[in-house]
């Protein structure tokens, strides 16, 4: 299944087309690629080209995910365990990227953001909200409870 475009160009230039829009995972790229209609066996060369020169690193990329993420919408490591998985890096550079992750700052920080909004209700219904709010946002419990027992 090659296409028109892929016959003109090569995997290499596609790929570092898009890797200088945004960073990407290496299953992220290889996805598109395929996408695109390159074959597995021109796809490969490229993809360990572009690590061995650097261009293509997960760790890196989960590294500016979470810190992109983090900025925009604070996260617990659930959520962003998730969010790595998703973009195709592996178990184990997750966990070690996850060791470095003070979800416990980020959830008092988008509880904070929160509570600001939470005005009119009950003391009870507040915490509930609030709670259900940083749940649904990849925190764990233990964060969680610390923050409603610092706000309530």
């Amino acid at each position: 299944m090659i296409n028109e475009t892929s016959t003109t160009s090569s995997p290499m230039a596609f790929a570092l087309k898009l890797l200088g829009l945004r960073s990407h995972s290496r299953q992220e790229l290889e996805r598109k690629l395929l996408k695109k209609g390159y074959t597995t066996e021109s796809i490969e060369p490229t993809l360990e080209k572009l690590t061995k020169r650097g261009v293509l690193n997960d760790r890196i990329f989960g590294m500016e995910l979470i810190r992109s993420k983090s900025r925009q919408r604070p996260a617990g490591k659930i959520r962003m365990r998730a969010e790595l998985r998703k973009r195709g890096i592996s178990d184990e550079i997750i966990e070690q990227l996850l060791k470095e992750y003070h979800s416990e700052e980020l959830c008092m920080r988008a509880a904070e953001k929160k509570i600001g909004s939470l005005h009119g209700a009950t003391e009870t219904d507040r915490k509930q909200k609030l709670e259900v709010f940083l749940h649904n946002r990849g925190f764990e419990w233990p964060e969680i409870q610390a923050a409603l027992r610092h706000f309530f």
